[in-house]
């Protein structure tokens, strides 16, 4: 079968329990760039994060599509401030002021995904209201502990993002679901992969519709891509795909 596309999450799909690149699944990819097959990584992690377990290998890091904060942000391949922005979705302005809200009434910790195109590249940040428990769950650069950030958000020095993170008791995640989207109603997409992290993202953004977004802009066909992944927040890429591989 001809394939268009090669698709995958990172953690728990192509990683391994350090973080780091697979090296069977390096070689794979290696393979498939020789073979001129896009590759594309499609996760719920920061643009930055994606970058960094590939960068021991620049060839791939090179040649990586990179969809970010489940869909949200897409990058074409290639190099810094080389990298065409292809897609870019943030949460609402009303959704926005919402959740941040609701996070500092129930005392959940806050995460906010800074990105910003810049003429350097791009610029991330993983903001955080308290220290994370297990933060090496969230490898790789830009985490920035800031004490003040729910009044940097609610002031309006800090602006929409593209994804909002609450830190939950997994105890009561469902429940903390459900009140978010009482409040937001279908203004919000709502997904999690680590069970103490909660995951808002613009309606109409999820890994499928990234997916499709990619696809269409490489000139390929949804039924000729493979995707790959493991966990709940993947399962959008995978029905998308016309051969979806769910790693369980």
């Amino acid at each position: 079968m001809m394939i268009d596309l090669v698709a995958f999450d990172l953690d728990g799909t192509i990683l391994d329990a350090e973080g780091r690149l697979a090296a069977s699944a390096a070689a794979t990819l290696e393979e498939l760039i020789v073979r001129g097959i896009p590759i594309a990584s499609v996760t719920g992690r920061s643009i930055l994060r994606i970058q960094h377990p590939f960068e021991p290998h620049p060839t791939l890091a090179r040649a990586l599509y990179m969809a970010g904060y489940n869909g949200s942000v897409i990058l074409g391949p290639g190099e810094g401030a080389e990298r065409e922005v292809l897609h870019e979705e943030r949460l609402d302005e009303e959704s926005f002021a919402q959740i941040v809200e609701y996070g500092r009434a129930e005392g959940l910790n806050l995460m906010y995904c800074l990105f910003e195109r810049t003429d350097a590249g791009i610029a991330e940040e993983y903001r955080h209201v308290r220290p994370i428990d297990h933060l090496e769950a969230l490898r790789g650069p830009g985490m920035v502990l800031d004490v003040d950030l729910y009044v940097r958000c609610q002031s309006g020095e800090l602006g929409v993002p593209p994804k909002l993170m609450l830190e939950v008791d997994p105890a009561r995640r469902e429940q903390h679901i459900a009140d978010i989207k009482a409040l937001c109603g279908d203004r919000v997409y709502i997904a999690w992969a680590i069970p103490d992290r909660v995951e808002f993202m613009r309606r109409g953004v999820n890994k499928g519709v990234a997916l499709r977004t990619l696809t269409e802009r490489i000139g390929g066909s949804t039924d000729r891509v493979l995707a790959v992944g493991d966990a709940d927040n993947d399962l959008p890429l995978l029905r998308a795909a016309g051969t979806g591989v769910f790693l369980g």
